[in-house]
């Protein structure tokens, strides 16, 4: 798994696309820490991570649609089914190179809380929730975007495919409450089970729960089974 991790940080940082996501996320984060913070001289961050969270959505489709859409492409993907490495170790090493690249670009929106520290104290403890659990959501969205990545050849319809997931994610949970269907009487509760923002709402107003971290969890866990399932059923083939 750490042969893969390093690989695929490498191509990261040797190919245009983990820059482009870097650039185009600090250009973002930048805006919204200028609009909500520095012109309304406001030390609260969580405007700029709400508005963050809306918007990877749209960004994490850029480091995920790689991962094995090129792999199988330039049928690459034959040496994982021949090497003496398991397939959850392909993939657990492919999801964590992905999560670095989003951690990094975390970590360089510390810039932000050194200029706030020099006018005022920071709440450190509701800083600490808001950063984990946006890595939390960023998490999941990279698992449903892997999985997605293994069912095509094309990195363009892998990106389509994961951000029309991630879309279907949110206007599901959204329209959960409104939903009423007497044919499928179990489809609001379906519906509502998908609370990304529920949870990520709780852990970032400072509430912390280990069932929230749990379900952030299991929700990427999913997706994983289910990446290897597929790479597992197209060995078999």
């Amino acid at each position: 798994m750490t042969a893969i991790y390093q690989r695929e940080m490498r191509s990261y940082l040797t190919s245009a696309v983990g820059y482009v996501f870097l650039a185009v996320f600090y250009a973002i984060a930048g805006y919204y820490f200028f609009a909500t913070s520095l012109v309304s001289n406001s030390t609260d961050l969580s405007y700029v991570f709400s508005n963050l969270f809306s918007i990877v959505i749209f960004l994490v489709p850029m480091l995920t649609m790689r991962l094995f859409s090129e792999e199988r492409k330039q049928k690459t993907d034959q040496l994982f089914y021949c090497a003496p490495v398991t397939l959850w170790s392909v993939v657990l090493g492919k999801f964590l190179a992905a999560v670095g690249v989003l951690c990094v670009s975390l970590a360089g929106t510390g810039l932000y809380l050194v200029i706030l520290s020099r006018y005022t104290t920071l709440a450190v403890g509701s800083l600490v929730a808001h950063y984990l659990a946006f890595a939390l959501l960023g998490a999941c969205y990279i698992a449903v975007g892997l999985f997605m990545s293994t069912l095509t050849d094309s990195q363009i319809t892998a990106a389509v495919l994961a951000l029309a997931a991630n879309m279907l994610l949110q206007l599901g949970e959204m329209s959960s409450v409104n939903t009423v269907s007497p044919y499928l009487p179990f489809l609001p509760a379906l519906m509502k089970c998908i609370a990304l923002n529920q949870h990520y709402a709780q852990i970032a107003s400072g509430v912390f729960y280990p069932t929230d971290v749990g379900y952030f969890i299991a929700f990427a866990a999913v997706f994983l089974c289910a990446s290897v399932g597929v790479l597992a059923g197209r060995k078999r083939r």
